[in-house]
């Protein structure tokens, strides 16, 4: 039973804890501009979001997802200026910095960006609820099985941070300064489009 809950935490990481929208491109401009390690912590920014809605949905911590439901217009606005914000500084990256830049102090930024941006979208939440209900998955686990659960998780939203980071880097040496222009051009629009979009919502 815990193995299985393993397996469906997974899957609940995979399908419903990926975000393939402004996380994905962040990720994705990231792994591009500074490398393997900037990207996945980026991705882990997100995962660490992800599991404390996960943790919310499993222990049945209703406080959480009634704060953002009183609360959708004061999170969802923040999260959407700093999606924003974002794309346009990926908007102003036209040149292709060199392929052997290292990223020293910006792992921390990496990391509380994409957390800030993930734990500020109460869509997050939304697709937890819709997991869980998914999976048959309430709030009567015991402690030992809820930990499997939220392993799960964790390991699923990981291992597609991992793959996306990993596939990007392998081709980072074939992406040339007007490749390198054109990807942050729709990417950092996609940004803005999701950023808008995000405020428009909590109207």
């Amino acid at each position: 039973m815990i193995f299985i809950l393993f397996i469906k935490g997974m899957l609940i990481g995979l399908i419903f804890g990926v975000p393939a929208g402004a996380i994905g491109a962040l990720t994705i401009q990231r792994t591009v501009e500074r490398g393997f390690t900037a990207g996945i912590i980026t991705g882990i920014g997100s995962s660490a979001a992800d599991l404390i809605y996960g943790c919310a949905g499993v222990f049945g911590i209703t406080i959480i997802p009634d704060f953002i439901t009183k609360y959708q217009f004061y999170i969802q606005v923040p999260g959407g200026f700093l999606i924003i914000i974002l794309g346009i500084s990926i908007l102003k990256n036209k040149q292709k910095p060199e392929i052997d830049n290292k990223v020293k102090g910006n792992l921390a930024f990496c990391f509380l960006s994409s957390f800030g941006a993930a734990i500020m979208n109460p869509a997050t939440i939304l697709s937890f609820i819709i997991a869980f209900t998914t999976f048959g998955i309430n709030g009567n686990l015991s402690i030992q099985k809820s930990i499997s659960l939220l392993a799960g998780i964790l390991a699923g939203t990981l291992c597609w941070w991992i793959i996306l980071a990993g596939a990007v880097a392998i081709f980072r040496n074939r992406i040339t300064n007007k490749i390198y222009k054109v990807m942050n051009i729709v990417l950092g629009s996609f940004m803005l489009v999701f950023g808008v979009a995000m405020i428009i919502k909590s109207n």
